[in-house]
């Protein structure tokens, strides 16, 4: 291979790196910033989330869930008008926060998100909508949560 050929190499490395950079992603809002490490532990341990699931078409289900993530890192997630339901959370890789319920026959698997807040309101991003600088859009949230007795809300839709 030629110079020329070494050339164009640098020229599309340049042209690839440019475009990789990080920008803003549609739907960024001021404050917005990730949870993450010792913080997110914090923020989860040993307090109860209230929260809401955001549906396919966008808009709010009509249905709510509590968590409660005990210390021990077992959970005690109630939907509304269901029974409790026993589950295991955890932190992995300083990021995201993991939950199992092993006695369910539906939900088998583990759910694994990251955790990104705005204000006092929590938002919930599956690896799906995640690029390597944040969510590709903030509005492709699946949930939403404010921490019991915390005083925070989470009135405004992000989307």
């Amino acid at each position: 291979m030629g110079r020329p050929f070494i050339y164009l190499w640098i020229y599309f490395g340049v042209l690839l790196a440019v475009f990789l950079t990080p920008t803003a992603h549609a739907g960024t809002k001021p404050g917005y910033e990730q949870i993450k490490g010792a913080a997110l532990t914090a923020l989860l341990t040993d307090k109860t989330v209230i929260s809401e699931y955001k549906d396919s078409a966008g808009g709010i289900k009509d249905f709510r869930f509590t968590e409660h993530h005990f210390k021990d890192g077992t959970t005690d997630y109630i939907e509304l008008g269901h029974p409790s339901e026993q589950g295991i959370w955890n932190i992995i890789g300083g990021d995201k926060v993991c939950y199992k319920y092993p006695g369910n026959k539906v939900f088998t698997g583990t759910y694994c998100f990251f955790v990104f807040k705005i204000e006092d309101c929590y938002y919930n991003y599956h690896r799906r909508a995640m690029s390597l600088s944040g969510p590709r859009n903030t509005d492709w949230w699946t949930s939403r949560f404010i921490i019991k007795g915390g005083g925070g809300s989470c009135d405004e839709v992000m989307g």
